[in-house]
C-alpha cells in the first residue's frame, strides 16, 4: 500500500513545483504586460496623434484559434491523465498547429495594418496592435517550445511510470502557461478592439 502512495504523493510534489514555477514565470509576464497596458491606457487618453485605425478582421479569426487551441490542450491533458499517449500526441500536435495558425495569423494583421495606410510614426495606436501582437506571439513561441518538448517526448510509447508521471508534470505547467497566454491575448483583443478608437 505505502508503495502505491509513494508515486502518487512524489507527483503531487512535482506538480506543485512545476505550477510553482509557471506561477513565477507568469507574475513576470502579468508585469510586462500590465506596465504596457498602463502606457496604452494613459497615452489613449491624449486624444493628439491617436488616429483611427482600421481593425484587421483576421485578428477576430485568430482569437477563435487561439481558443480553440486551449481547449484541445485540455482534452490533450486528460487523455494523458489516462495513460493515452497516442491521443496526447495527436491533440498536442493540433494545439501546436492551431498555435503556429494563430502566430501566422497575427503577421497577416500586421500587414493589414501597414496596407491601411496608417504611419507608425503618426499613430500610436497602430503601434500598440505591433507591440501587443508582437510581444505575445514571442510567449507563444515559448509555450510552442514547451509543445514541442512535449511531442518529442510522446512521439513514442512511453518506458514506465515515472516517464508518464514526469510527462504529466510538464504538461501540467504547460498548460497553466498556455491557457494564461489564452486570457492574456484575450484582455489584449478586447483593449485593441475597443479602446478609444
Amino acid at each position: 500500500m505505502q508503495a502505491a502512495v509513494e508515486p502518487v504523493s512524489r507527483e503531487r510534489e512535482l506538480n506543485s513545483l512545476s505550477i510553482l514555477t509557471v506561477t513565477v514565470a507568469l507574475a513576470t509576464v502579468t508585469m510586462t504586460f500590465g506596465a504596457i497596458i498602463a502606457v496604452f491606457l494613459i497615452r489613449s487618453e491624449t486624444r493628439m496623434f491617436w488616429g483611427h485605425i482600421r481593425f484587421p478582421n483576421v485578428l477576430w479569426a485568430t482569437t477563435g484559434v487561439l481558443l480553440i487551441s486551449s481547449a484541445v490542450f485540455e482534452s490533450a491533458r486528460q487523455r494523458l491523465k489516462r495513460n493515452d499517449q497516442h491521443g496526447f500526441f495527436v491533440r498536442c500536435a493540433v494545439t501546436a498547429f492551431l498555435g503556429i495558425l494563430f502566430l501566422a495569423g497575427q503577421v497577416v494583421a500586421w500587414f493589414q495594418v501597414l496596407d491601411s495606410g496608417v504611419m507608425l510614426a503618426r499613430s500610436p495606436h497602430s503601434w500598440f496592435v505591433f507591440l501587443f501582437t508582437g510581444l505575445h506571439g514571442l510567449h507563444i513561441l515559448i509555450g510552442l517550445a514547451g509543445l514541442g518538448w512535449l511531442l518529442l517526448r510522446t512521439r513514442e510509447p512511453a518506458s514506465g511510470p515515472k516517464y508518464q508521471m514526469n510527462t504529466r508534470v510538464v504538461a501540467n505547467g504547460v498548460s497553466l502557461f498556455w491557457h494564461y497566454l489564452d486570457f492574456i491575448w484575450v484582455v489584449l483583443f478586447v483593449l485593441l478592439l475597443t479602446w478609444r478608437r
